[in-house]
């Protein structure tokens, strides 16, 4: 039966340049040069508006370190705002309605009550709820138009998710960033769900209401109408404009959505090393802020497939920078594959052939981008 080999002992023979069996040398440190990586986050400008969006507030500087959740800056409101103002008179206007109506209904309970009084009351209702419905089908229409960009950014996100890189490229959100993006996206679509769900099921009602409402005026225009239709006619207009004062609730919670993703907070723990500038002009999904993750870090280096031979996954190292640093460190990424590293690596012997990208983590933070030399322990013999 034929051992079982690592990974980084079959890359090397596929080259050709495995070690014979029972020729392999005493194993020894290797000493390398690597670079260590700059991890970081960004921060981007939500896709609430298809417009350029304005930075009203800044709350960090570069260089400070900032916690999860914390408020970086904040994106213009004014519009928004405005949008508010108006869902929340609009659904204080819906309420009132309810309250005018039973107010009605206890007057018809009264020994004698005008008919041209509530005709009145009746014709006034009929307008306020035609005019609430045609806001509430503006209201499903815009509904409409934010769901499918949510659903194509969550989609986006779960797709990122379940096909997350090993070694995530400088830029990329972390898993846990997808993760509360992907609960963010999901709460929102289900606030909008919601609200549809409630519009669906006023509408027709509402609809059904109007005509009955239009019909009872017809009742009243009649002498012969008595107090009795037109208690049980307000009666039905108090319901229906219920289902209207729930409804207007869904305008609110959309811009109060809309008005949250404006609040640009850090998605890591890190220290700032950019941000836009106070007044800046940013379309949508243009970079507001950069954070470098509070974590240890990463070494890359490239190994010669002969040196390839004498590490696996798991190999202790040492680092030591140019100003006498130490860290202990452990390779935890082996590449698939050889080629000619880049040339702004800093060494001579793997430029000679092609060679294979490994990633060490340092059990500590050291400075983003600096060049460190690396002694790595052999994993011990190889077998052939």
């Amino acid at each position: 039966m034929t051992p079982r080999r690592s990974p980084a002992a079959l890359l090397a023979a596929a080259l050709g340049l495995a070690l014979l069996a029972g020729c392999a040398p005493e194993a020894t440190t290797l000493e390398v040069t690597g670079t260590v990586g700059d991890e970081v986050s960004t921060v981007s400008v939500p896709p609430v508006t298809t417009t350029v969006a304005g930075v009203a507030a800044v709350k960090v500087a570069v260089g400070d370190t900032v916690a999860v959740g914390q408020v970086l800056a904040r994106l213009d409101d004014s519009a928004l705002q405005a949008s508010l103002a108006l869902a929340k008179a609009d659904k204080a206007v819906a309420h009132a309605q309810v309250d005018r109506l039973a107010a009605a209904i206890d007057e018809t309970e009264d020994a004698a009550v005008d008919l041209a009084d509530k005709r009145e009351e009746i014709t006034d209702a009929i307008h306020t709820l035609t005019q609430t419905r045609h806001k509430l089908v503006k209201a499903r229409a815009k509904l409409h138009r934010v769901r499918p960009r949510l659903v194509t950014q969550l989609y986006q996100a779960l797709d990122l998710l379940a096909n997350y890189p090993p070694v995530p490229v400088p830029g990329l959100p972390t898993q846990e960033e997808l993760r509360k993006g992907i609960r963010k996206l999901k709460t929102g679509l289900h606030t909008i769900d919601a609200g549809l769900a409630k519009i669906r099921r006023g509408l027709p009602k509402l609809d059904a209401g109007l005509h009955k409402a239009r019909n009872g005026l017809k009742k009243l225009d009649d002498v012969e109408a008595d107090l009795a239709d037109a208690q049980g006619t307000l009666a039905d207009l108090k319901e229906l404009a219920v289902i209207a004062a729930e409804a207007s609730q869904v305008p609110v919670d959309l811009v109060r959505i809309q008005l949250d993703l404006l609040g640009l907070r850090s998605p890591v723990n890190g220290v700032v090393v950019q941000v836009a500038d106070l007044g800046a002009q940013l379309a949508p999904g243009a970079t507001i802020a950069t954070i470098r993750e509070d974590a240890p870090s990463t070494v890359t280096a490239w190994l010669s497939p002969t040196q390839l031979g004498s590490v696996c996954l798991g190999t202790p190292a040492r680092i030591t920078t140019d100003s006498g640093t130490t860290a202990d460190a452990t390779l935890t990424r082996i590449g698939t594959s050889a080629e000619y590293p880049p040339t702004s690596v800093p060494t001579d012997e793997v430029h000679l052939t092609r060679a294979v990208e490994v990633e060490f983590t340092a059990a500590t933070q050291l400075p983003a981008g600096i060049g460190v030399d690396l002694s790595i322990d052999p994993c011990g013999e190889k077998t052939p």
